[in-house]
């Protein structure tokens, strides 16, 4: 997991792979407040974001989830938003697979979950099997707004 600010993307802009810099750039040269809600294509089914809204929940009520091919780049742009994330488990199982057709499984929650929280330009950068609970209330319910973009982890090198 990576977390940061677009107010210092030039810092992380040295540091991370071409692939997700490519994708970071593309979608935030893209007027993010306006675009409508769904799925746009940035390169294909290799890179593409996702435009969503909804209101934040008591963290009890939202389920931990991991991806396998896809990475999660989540960036926050309207509300707050704090997540519970927790470390890669392999021998954990899902309590719904749907991995094959959607790249999500949703998992029991765990004992060793932190949580990063998340205001407007924030980002956080999932990969796979990286466990993460999103869309958790901070200081009660609020209405977000989030771009997501989704990078194929075999960008990266990985298969």
């Amino acid at each position: 997991m990576i977390t940061g600010s677009l107010d210092h993307w030039q810092l992380y802009r040295q540091t991370l792979p071409s692939a997700l810099i490519l994708a970071i750039d593309a979608a935030t040269a893209l007027d993010l407040d306006t675009l409508p809600l769904g799925r746009h294509e940035i390169d294909g089914d290799d890179i593409f974001l996702l435009i969503q809204e909804m209101t934040t929940q008591a963290a009890e009520n939202c389920r931990p989830e991991a991806h396998r091919r896809y990475i999660d780049v989540q960036i926050l742009l309207k509300g707050r938003e704090a997540y519970g994330v927790a470390f890669p488990d392999p021998g954990l199982l899902p309590l719904e697979d749907r991995l094959e057709k959607h790249d999500i499984a949703f998992y029991p929650g765990r004992d060793s979950e932190y949580v990063v929280t998340l205001q407007p330009r924030d980002f956080v950068v999932f990969f796979p099997g990286e466990f993460h609970r999103p869309c958790c209330e901070v200081g009660g319910a609020t209405e977000i707004r989030k771009a997501v973009i989704k990078v194929d982890s075999r960008l990266l090198g990985h298969s």
